[in-house]
């Protein structure tokens, strides 16, 4: 677990800070805090916004009070990023409209709603709204609460009351804290906030247990043993079941969630190939291909664009025009 990290960051416009410098600041806050989009403001003049976070591991608390503003977080912006994340928004005053996988959820004060942030999204809010946005690995979540990820509640906007409200008080008081006592706090519960999060989604979907010690010792185990053999192309799941100690059946409930191992595999080994386009543009194909795990090019492709909707190719042209953009704006 790495360091806890609290902080509190303030964005407003004013005579010597223009609305639109103002808003470049208060985008790298979002992505830094929640997840890369990209932010627009839908008030004419002054801006206005607050972010009070605190991030522990590979997760984040944060409170938001912002003007009106529109998130977007494109396609490009998810197969860009290094890690998927399971995003929980509990609304305290204000209305959010949020757009995913052709629903809307209008979560209005007093509500919360789980987003994906491993697929594109769109979201608007009211001038002055406030929100907890919770932050966690999406594999993390999926081994705790036991689900497949299209079982997830995804933009559904849901009350927080009863056993749901629980959850909810943890993490808006959390977020609440003065930044040295947050810090202090995520030291004892930062490890909580995912089984919090799982406990979260079995209320919402109405499930009555977590997924079992067992089922969690062993998704935690097989996913171990990939991250160390996913370039292998000559890997197989029996081999994956022999080492981990499970049968063949039992590798394939436990990563159920992930779409089953071949999935998770092969995502592990897209993941490596994006991270090597990235690093090294000058790499030919070929050579990502195979220290990627793929036995063949031409597997490599289409697993690539199963996997993201683009070619390797496309892909890195893309990274191309970004950093292109990038040294025009110096």
């Amino acid at each position: 677990m790495g360091r806890p990290i609290a902080a509190t960051a303030e964005v407003v416009s004013t005579p010597d800070v223009s609305p639109r410098q103002a808003f470049e600041q208060w985008e790298a806050i979002v992505a830094d805090s929640i997840v890369p989009a990209t932010v627009e403001p839908l008030v004419h003049g002054k801006w206005h916004g607050r972010v009070s976070y605190s991030q522990f591991d590979r997760s984040s608390v944060t409170l938001m009070r912002a003007s009106a503003q529109r998130v977007a977080r494109s396609r490009r912006q998810v197969e860009q990023s290094g890690e998927e994340y399971f995003l929980v928004n509990f609304v305290v005053d204000g209305v959010n409209w949020t757009d995913q996988k052709g629903r809307r959820a209008q979560t209005d004060s007093g509500s919360v709603a789980f987003f994906d942030g491993g697929r594109p999204i769109v979201s608007v809010t009211t001038d002055n709204a406030l929100s907890v946005v919770v932050r966690a690995p999406m594999e993390q979540v999926l081994e705790h609460s036991g689900l497949s990820r299209d079982e997830l509640p995804i933009a559904t906007a849901m009350p927080t009351s009863g056993a749901l409200g629980v959850v909810t008080g943890f993490f808006r008081g959390l977020a609440e804290l003065p930044p040295a006592e947050s810090s202090r706090a995520a030291t004892v519960l930062g490890t909580q906030c995912v089984e919090m999060l799982a406990s979260a989604v079995l209320l919402a979907t109405g499930e009555n247990s977590p997924a079992p010690p067992d089922s969690v010792f062993t998704r935690r185990q097989v996913l171990a043993y990939l991250r160390k053999r996913f370039t292998d192309p000559d890997l197989t799941m029996d081999e994956v079941a022999h080492a981990c100690l499970v049968s063949r059946r039992t590798l394939y409930r436990v990563c159920a969630g992930f779409g089953g191992p071949a999935a998770l595999v092969r995502r592990m080994r897209i993941d490596h190939a994006r991270k090597l386009l990235r690093t090294d543009p000058t790499r030919p194909l070929s050579a990502v291909a195979f220290s990627s795990g793929f036995g063949t090019e031409r597997h490599f492709y289409r697993a690539f664009r199963e996997e993201t909707g683009m070619t390797p190719g496309e892909f890195r042209s893309g990274l191309d025009i970004d950093s292109e953009a990038g040294t025009s704006g110096l």
